[in-house]
Formats: structure tokens, sequence, C-alpha cells
């Protein structure tokens, strides 16, 4: 009696089959991954007149106690080290940026947290919709035209360095409209903090 011992399905197949369901894993991925807000932001022209209502960024505003924490993350920033924001966390009914540190870098800090989307549905976020303010009412934006395309509950990296001069506060403005700006105390100004 002779049987048959080949497999139903020949192994040829059993690979290309394999193979075509890795690729299609491939793509899926590919499709899900959220793009990094990553940029280098420049210095733009002073506007004419401040943002009214921004947090204050002078150490003078602030108790005693802030007063040097404030004092305490600038030195931290000056010895090489990283920090942490003096307003980690904003958020609104769409979106949470969450700040996880500041950085020195070369002729300025990197500021580095996570941004999530809150909402139900699909959520676009500009590098654009990012702006730094320093205490001294200078304006940085990001160059650049990236967009990260949140899926609901999806976080991505954002990652922002900024020539920002040693001492001065820093705020970062997030503008998603409809949504009023969030905004965030970054660093406080502690130049004239020494007199």
């Amino acid at each position: 009696m002779m049987h048959d011992e080949s497999p139903p399905i020949p192994f040829w197949m059993i690979g290309i089959l394999g193979a075509l369901l890795l690729i299609g894993m491939s793509i899926f991925l590919q499709q899900n991954r959220t793009v990094a807000l990553i940029d280098q932001f420049a210095r733009q022209p002073t506007p004419a007149l401040p943002l009214p209502g921004l947090p204050q960024l002078e150490i003078q505003s602030l108790s005693p106690d802030a007063q040097e924490a404030a004092r305490q993350l600038w030195q931290q920033i000056m010895a090489g080290n990283r920090s942490q924001a003096v307003d980690p966390v904003a958020s609104n009914q769409r979106l949470r940026v969450v700040i996880d540190g500041i950085e020195p870098v070369p002729n300025g800090v990197r500021i580095r947290g996570t941004v999530t989307n809150l909402t139900d549905g699909n959520l676009q976020v500009p590098i654009s919709a990012f702006e730094l303010r320093d205490s001294a009412g200078e304006s940085y934006r990001a160059p650049g035209t990236t967009i990260a395309n949140l899926s609901p509950g999806a976080s991505t990296p954002l990652e922002l360095s900024v020539p920002l001069p040693n001492g001065r506060g820093l705020l970062l403005i997030t503008h998603l409209p409809p949504d009023p700006p969030l905004e965030q105390r970054l660093l406080i100004d502690v130049q004239g903090a020494s007199s």
C-alpha cells in the first residue's frame, strides 16, 4: 500500500503566503505610525504688541519658594543637566502637551515632551502650532512644515530646540484653532535675581 506523503499545500506556497502576510503587516504599521514633531526654532521679528494676558515670566512676581525653585532650574541647566519645566502639563478637550524635560544645547535649550490626541477622532498637529516666547518678548517659531496625524488617544514625541539666551524666561504657546492657545511656563527669568 503506497501513501502520498506530500503536504496538502506545497512549502513554496506557504513561503509566499508568509511573505505576503509580512508585507501587509509592514504597510499597516507604516500607515499608523505618527511623525515626531521635532524642529529647530528660530527667532522671529518682535511683535508690535505683546500678547495680552500671558503668564508672568519674571522672578519678582513669584513667591520666595517659587523664586528659589526657578533659580535651581536654571542652575541645573547652566551646569549642563536636564531640568523640569515650571508648568510641565497643559491640556484642553482636544490636546495634551507634556514637557518631560529641558536640557542645555549649544546656544540654547532643547525642550522634550509628548503631544497626545484626547479626541475620539483623528487630529492633525502641525509643528507650526508651537510658538516659544521669551521674557524679553522675543518670539521663536519653527520653519518646518511637519504635521503629526494622531489617531484617537495616540501620542507623538515633541522636541523643540531654541536659541534662548541664558537666564531668560521661556513660555510655550500651543495654537490649535478653534481652541484658545495653551500656555506653559517652561523657565522663569532669573537675570535680575541676584541683585
